[in-house]
C-alpha cells in the first residue's frame, strides 16, 4: 500500500489514504443497511430474494449464482495469496533454510484449524489478537519517524487531481475484507450501535495506514519508496527501540505481522467456506474446508515470482472492489425498489 500510494500521489500519498478510509466506511455503511434492511440474513439469503420472483427462490439463487461464486473465488484467491505473501517475507528476512512451500503450509494447516470451529469461536480469536496486533504496531510506526524527513513530504499537494483520484481508489483496495460483514452481520443483533462499530473498525486500520505511509514518504521519500517490494519491513528496518532494547526490531514486528496474517487468512477462509455453503447448499462447512486446502496451497504456489505475485494480488483487488463497492450499492438499490424488509431484530 505505501508503494502504491507513492507510485500514483508521489508526496500526497498519506491523504489518498484518508480518502481510501472514507471510500471504505461509505461502502461498508451500505452493507450495514443492506443488513439491516434484511436482518438475520446473509448476502446469500437477500441476494435470492432480491434478484428472483418472491414466489420462485430458485430463480434467483440461479441468477445470484455467479455472484456468489465470485465472491468464493475472491476470499478463496485472497487467503491464497495473503499466505505466499506471508511466506515470502518470512523465507527472505528471517527463515532464510526453511522452504517457502513448508512455511506456507503451516499458515494454511492453522487457517484450517481455525476454520473447524464457529463464529462464537473466531470472534473471540480476533478480539483477542486485536490489542495484540494494533497496539505494537502503532508504537513501530512512531518510532520509525525518527529518521523522519519532512521535506520528503512535501509539496503536501501539487495539484494533480487525477493522480489523488487514482490513489484514493487503489489505496481502497488496501481496505477489503470489510466486505466479509456481508456474511458475519446475519449472526450481530440490530441496533444503531452496528453502523458505529463499523466505523470505528475501518477507522483503526485506517488512522495506522496513515502513519505507516506518510512515515514511508518523510523516511525514505517518493522515489526510493516506488521501488520497493515490502516498503513497511523496510521502515521497520530503519527504526530502533529506546535503549536498543531490540537490535532488530524487524523480529518483533514479524512476530506482530504472524498474528496479522493469520487472522486475514482465517477470516477469509472462514467466510468462503460459509458462502460455498450456503450458495450451493453443502450440509458440512468442514468438509468445504479440508478440500479447498490443496487447491489454496496449489494456488499460491502459482506465482513464479514475486513481482508476478504482486501483480496477481493487484488483479484479486481490482475483482475485491467490485464485490465490496459496487454490489453492495447494486443490491441496495435493487432493494429499495422492491421495497424490502424492515428492519427488525435479527436472532443473536
Amino acid at each position: 500500500m505505501p508503494r502504491m500510494a507513492a507510485e500514483s500521489s508521489g508526496e500526497s500519498g498519506w491523504i489518498v489514504v484518508i480518502g481510501g478510509c472514507l471510500l471504505a466506511i461509505l461502502a461498508l455503511s451500505v452493507i450495514i443497511k443492506l443488513s439491516n434492511r434484511h436482518p438475520g440474513q446473509t448476502i446469500v439469503d437477500y441476494a435470492i430474494r432480491l434478484l428472483g420472483p418472491k414466489r420462485y427462490p430458485l430463480v434467483g439463487r440461479l441468477i445470484g449464482l455467479p455472484l456468489f461464486t465470485t465472491y468464493f473465488l475472491y476470499w478463496a484467491a485472497s487467503t491464497a495469496l495473503i499466505a505466499r505473501s506471508f511466506g515470502e517475507v518470512v523465507v527472505t528476512n528471517v527463515l532464510r533454510e526453511t522452504p517457502l512451500e513448508v512455511v506456507i503450509l503451516t499458515m494454511l494447516f492453522t487457517g484450517l484449524f481455525f476454520v473447524m470451529h464457529d463464529e462464537q469461536v473466531l470472534v473471540r480469536v480476533n478480539e483477542i489478537l486485536l490489542p495484540i496486533i494494533v497496539v505494537p504496531v502503532v508504537i513501530i510506526a512512531l518510532s520509525s519517524l525518527q529518521s523522519a524527513r519532512l521535506d520528503n513530504v512535501l509539496p503536501i499537494f501539487s495539484g494533480n487531481w487525477l493522480g489523488l483520484l487514482k490513489g484514493v481508489f487503489y489505496t481502497a483496495g488496501s481496505y477489503l475484507g470489510f466486505e466479509m460483514m456481508s456474511i458475519f452481520l446475519a449472526n450481530t443483533e440490530q441496533g444503531g450501535k452496528r453502523m458505529t462499530a463499523g466505523i470505528i473498525g475501518v477507522a483503526i486500520p485506517g488512522f495506522i495506514y496513515v502513519l505507516i505511509v506518510f512515515s514511508g514518504i518523510s523516511v525514505f521519500g517518493v522515489d526510493e519508496l516506488r521501488i520497493l517490494a515490502w516498503p513497511t519491513l523496510e521502515l521497520v528496518k530503519t527504526s530502533e527501540a529506546p535503549g536498543l532494547i531490540l537490535e532488530r526490531l524487524e523480529s518483533a514486528f514479524l512476530g506482530v505481522w504472524v498474528a496479522s496474517v493469520f487472522t486475514s487468512v482465517g477470516n477469509m477462509y472462514f467466510a468462503a467456506t460459509i458462502i460455498a455453503t450456503q450458495a450451493y447448499k453443502v450440509k458440512n462447512r468442514r468438509w468445504i474446508a479440508v478440500l479447498m486446502l490443496p487447491v489454496l496451497y496449489w494456488f499460491s504456489m502459482l506465482p513464479p515470482s514475486s513481482q508476478k505475485l504482486i501483480e496477481y494480488q493487484r488483479l484479486n483487488i481490482y475483482l475485491g472492489m467490485c464485490i465490496a463497492y459496487a454490489v453492495p450499492v447494486l443490491l441496495l438499490l435493487i432493494s429499495f425498489a422492491r421495497g424490502g424488509r424492515r428492519p427488525g431484530k435479527a436472532s443473536p
